[in-house]
């Protein structure tokens, strides 16, 4: 007996359950099917905030807006539905490709999606207005092309069909912002070269000391874009698992202290004093000192330029008999709670100003992360805003790592 569809009573769309049959027909005699869903993020705190009333009626609306586009940028034959746990999920199947086509193309979904997100924003903005909703309302959106399995139920392919709609929706959104950020970093340092050679190309070069002054800031512009453009080669050497791990017995209280007798003329003319808490001596640790003196360095670089003038940023060791901990300790501006789990993000800065006059590109800490890890250890932060932030590496001491293993 053929199951009997179930309306939603706010939408008026099928709930996804009661339309497995349709889709395991369709299924049947189709190599492929469009799969779009468009999910209308936090309802819940909408709800509690405006009631539930209100919230309902822009459901409904968003429910007539979907169905309203059959025969215009879907076909008649076409399928909408709603979640069969909640309404605020809305799905379209797809049952023949677009324009004609035999295949489903990537560009012909993702233009479909965005034309009917678009309608259903409009809507949201229209509706949210008059029924006096302010909040900023947002939908994730994503599509995917759902092959016949005939090894799994129904609703295992649609389930499978969601988790790659949101994972290619997800991957799009971060290649968007990567894109965006990589070219403002570009960006910058690029313009800055730029207006100051031209500068000098009108005449400026007659004036010796203002001619020195252009070209150092020139120099400093160049090294600046060569360094963003090595933590972009070694981002994508470590995605792509292609970085070896030339491991080696190390002595890490030599490696900080060496580190630190670099660092500290840069220090003072920051006006800021580094004190080196470090023990006379630890178990030899198989590691890659070159990549560890990386990570260090650009802990200790970031406290530098995150603390006030006058202030002390502190390199501790301590050690036990499985593991090292390193600490960089400074007493500077701090990171608010909110953002702590986002600075290992690629390009994350938490102080947008201070970073670009410092020359951040924020991806320091997402390089330091995958090196740490790649030995074996962890690398974390406790910060209190206004009153400084320690970063701590740990490292065991048992560990066995084979030497110029990739990772």
């Amino acid at each position: 007996m053929k199951k009997k569809t179930q309306l939603d009573r706010l939408t008026g769309l099928p709930f996804l359950n009661s339309v497995y049959p349709r889709i395991q027909e369709e299924l049947c005699i189709r190599k492929e099917i469009g799969y779009i869903f468009f999910d209308l993020v936090d309802f819940n705190e909408l709800q509690e905030k405006y009631g539930i009333e209100v919230c309902n009626k822009l459901i409904r609306n968003l429910g007539k807006t979907m169905a309203q586009q059959r025969g215009k940028l879907y076909r008649e034959d076409d399928l909408v539905a709603v979640g069969s746990q909640s309404p605020t999920r809305f799905i379209l199947f797809l049952f023949s490709p677009p324009r004609r086509k035999l295949r489903f193309a990537t560009n012909d979904l993702k233009l479909i999606t965005s034309r009917i997100l678009q309608k259903m924003q409009n809507i949201i903005r229209e509706k949210g207005t008059r029924l006096g909703i302010s909040d900023q309302i947002y939908f994730h959106s994503g599509f995917a092309v759902v092959i016949p399995d005939s090894s799994l139920e129904v609703d295992k392919v649609i389930y499978e069909a969601h988790k790659e709609a949101t994972l290619r929706a997800h991957l799009e959104k971060v290649m968007v912002n990567l894109i965006s950020n990589i070219s403002h970093e570009l960006r910058t340092p690029l313009t800055c070269i730029k207006g100051y050679a031209e500068t000098l190309l009108e005449g400026a070069m007659s004036d010796e000391e203002l001619c020195r002054k252009f070209l150092k800031i020139i120099n400093d512009e160049a090294h600046r874009l060569e360094r963003l453009i090595n933590d972009l080669l070694d981002l994508s050497m470590i995605d792509a698992r292609q970085v070896q791990m030339r491991c080696k017995e190390s002595d890490l209280v030599k490696v900080l202290n060496e580190i630190v007798s670099v660092i500290h003329p840069y220090a003072r003319k920051s006006n800021i004093t580094i004190k080196a808490e470090l023990p006379g001596e630890i178990p030899l640790i198989n590691a890659d000192e070159d990549r560890l003196r990386q990570v260090l360095i650009n802990l200790i670089d970031n406290a530098i330029k995150y603390s006030h003038s006058g202030g002390v940023v502190t390199v501790r060791m301590t050690t036990d008999r499985k593991e090292v901990a390193i600490s960089v300790i400074d007493e500077g501006f701090g990171i608010p709670e909110t953002e702590k789990d986002r600075i290992f993000e690629r390009f994350y800065r938490v102080d947008q100003g201070i970073s670009e006059k410092s020359g951040g590109r924020g991806l320091g800490l997402a390089i330091a992360k995958y090196i740490v890890e790649a030995h074996g250890g962890s690398i974390s932060v406790e910060s209190c805003l206004g009153k400084g932030s320690t970063f701590m590496i740990t490292m065991p001491l048992d560990e066995l790592w084979n030497k110029d293993e990739e990772y």
